[in-house]
């Protein structure tokens, strides 16, 4: 069943009926103003060809005239001040709700959307959805007005002529019908391609130190010029029913104004009709001319808003994966009791499980090591904690309560979350770290600095906490955003703290003094280490070893070393390689 347009926006245009219908109002009195002109100024040539008119008269029918074209002129800016801001609330009401829910919307569904798409539907489209409900509407209900009044004024001037008229309008009908289906699809394809396009743009954009890196800018030009390629290729299909559209249009105008040129000339000159009367018909004509050209723009128009809004619609209609359940718990402090009971999971779209049958605790105060592979799902268990994703089967527990009631909001905000990729916003050092408690002050910035080791590289930072780091952090080198992101989880005073790899990138010697900070806060928090280098973790409570999805090896460091496992054959393999590099400096 298809869904209603409008569903998104109706109860905006309902709180703002009266925008429009007072807009609309201005507008058909603009119109009826304009209109009145053409007959009053035929009985004006009508009376004057009579000898009725003296020099007074001919005063007193200019002061109309003008009076006629100041109150078009006035409620013409009564309807502009009525109905284009509206459209401009609408088309901000519509983007903070598209953001709004691209918020609430799970991790997976960016993996599957490409940024551009949905850059593209926040500005390109959301302008067309603007100019439908502002310009749209205002030529919409021009045109009707003006077409409708002129057309009784035409009937009232005289039949005959205006049946010839009536010939040739059948004829615009089917047109627009025709031009319109065609419209919005090419439309729709255009908006499709300028998505792909801009997506492009950003991607190449934000990887041009790999680009360069790799010598491959000719390349990456040659790929967008092909994605160029196809929008300038979509933009002509659509021109070129433009093309065709306002040359039919004007062509069957024009085929008007010699009709009733002929008729009414002949008509003149048999008595039929005066003088005046031919010249407000021919007045009439021309005001009846721009419904029918504006016929072929209110259609492009609509069907452009139509095709954008139904774009929009798409994604405001999608359910998020990951939300509350309607008995949710809101929990004022969670203590951090972490239990994987079970646990199975698996990516969508995909058929094999990343984690299998995975079981483990862990406690405030305790700090919970995990190791393995590339790919064996270490970064995939930290992803199930905060709810990025949900299990397929067996449970998950903090503080004895299944993951899935817990509100997500208190949940969430009692992890501190430090990922392998340490995102930084384009802001000062100061507003990253206070990024999830903005309430924190200078001191306790301060102090969350020498935690995590920043407080010698501050020094050279030209104004300290307030330097820039540029985007996504690209003034700093890979530990010291590493870092500066482990300060803003920090920040947070987090009842469960995780590191997915965030020490990889920080040489020996901070990382020693990073850990020896961690264990001194970890007092009431439950901490999480992923790690590649075993140097880091190798003092945790407990320590996990996964392989392709399972835990293959468990227990502290003392107990795997024992075993002689896959964690034995690392630790010693990577002891051997950091005295190698010892003797080697």
């Amino acid at each position: 069943m298809k869904k209603p347009l409008l569903r998104h926006i109706k109860k905006f245009l309902w709180e703002h009926k009266w925008d429009y219908t007072r807009g609309i109002i201005c507008l058909l009195l603009a119109d009826i103003f304009q209109l009145i002109t053409p007959r009053f100024l035929g009985w004006g040539v009508d009376n004057l060809r009579k000898g009725l008119l003296g020099v007074k008269e001919i005063i007193i029918y200019s002061f109309i005239l003008i009076l006629f074209a100041l109150l078009t002129a006035l409620f013409r800016f009564f309807w502009r001040m009525s109905i284009i801001p509206t459209s401009r609330k609408l088309e901000a009401k519509i983007r903070d709700k598209y953001f709004s829910h691209l918020q609430k919307l799970s991790v997976n569904y960016f993996n599957y959307h490409k940024t551009g798409e949905l850059m593209a539907l926040a500005t390109n489209d959301l302008n067309a959805v603007r100019e439908m409900f502002g310009f749209g509407v205002v030529m919409f209900f021009d045109s009707l007005f003006m077409g409708i009044i002129s057309l009784f004024f035409l009937f009232s001037i005289n039949v005959k002529l205006t049946l010839y008229l009536a010939l040739i309008l059948p004829l615009i009908t089917f047109s627009m019908s025709f031009f319109g289906r065609i419209t919005h699809q090419r439309f729709k394809d255009v908006q499709e391609s300028f998505a792909i396009l801009t997506d492009k743009a950003e991607e190449t954009v934000a990887g041009i130190r790999v680009v360069k890196a790799y010598v491959q800018e000719e390349g990456e030009l040659k790929n967008f010029l092909n994605k160029a390629k196809d929008l300038l290729e979509k933009n002509i299909r659509l021109v070129r029913v433009w093309g065709f559209m306002y040359p039919s249009i004007e062509f069957l105008a024009g085929l008007c104004v010699l009709i009733i040129f002929y008729f009414g000339g002949m008509a003149v000159f048999s008595g039929d009709i005066t003088l005046g009367d031919f010249i407000a018909f021919n007045g009439y004509i021309g005001l009846l001319i721009w419904p029918m050209m504006a016929i072929g723009q209110v259609v492009n128009t609509l069907q452009r808003g139509r095709a954008s809004l139904e774009r929009i619609s798409e994604v405001l209609d999608e359910i998020p994966e990951i939300r509350d359940s309607k008995d949710s718990i809101y929990k004022e402090k969670i203590i951090g009791e972490i239990k994987f009971e079970h646990v199975y999971f698996k990516y969508h779209g995909s058929n094999r499980w990343v984690l299998e049958d995975i079981n483990f605790e862990v406690y405030p105060g305790k700090i919970l090591g995990i190791t393995g592979p590339v790919g064996s799902g270490k970064t995939t268990i930290v992803n199930l904690i905060p709810r990025l994703f949900d299990i397929q089967k067996g449970e998950i527990y903090i503080d004895d309560i299944p993951i899935k009631k817990l509100s997500l909001s208190c949940l969430r905000k009692s992890i501190g979350f430090v990922p392998q990729d340490s995102f930084l916003f384009s802001d000062t050092i100061a507003n990253n770290i206070r990024f999830g408690n903005p309430n924190i002050s200078d001191e306790e910035i301060k102090k969350l600095i020498e935690i995590v080791a920043l407080d010698d590289d501050l020094k050279d930072f030209p104004q300290g906490l307030e330097t820039m780091v540029g985007e996504r952090g690209i003034t700093l080198s890979g530990g010291q955003k590493q870092r500066i992101s482990l300060a803003r989880a920090l920040a947070l005073n987090p009842s469960i703290l995780i590191l997915d790899d965030a020490l990889s990138a920080v040489d020996a010697h901070t990382e020693k003094r990073i850990l020896a900070n961690l264990r001194d806060i970890r007092k009431d928090k439950t901490l999480i280490i992923i790690a590649q280098r075993l140097s880091v973790i190798q003092d945790a409570d407990e320590i996990l070893v996964l392989k392709e999805g399972r835990i293959i090896e468990r227990g502290n460091h003392e107990k795997l070393m024992k075993i002689g496992g896959f964690y034995a054959k690392l630790y010693e393999e990577q002891r051997l390689e950091s005295r190698l590099e010892e003797d080697f400096q």
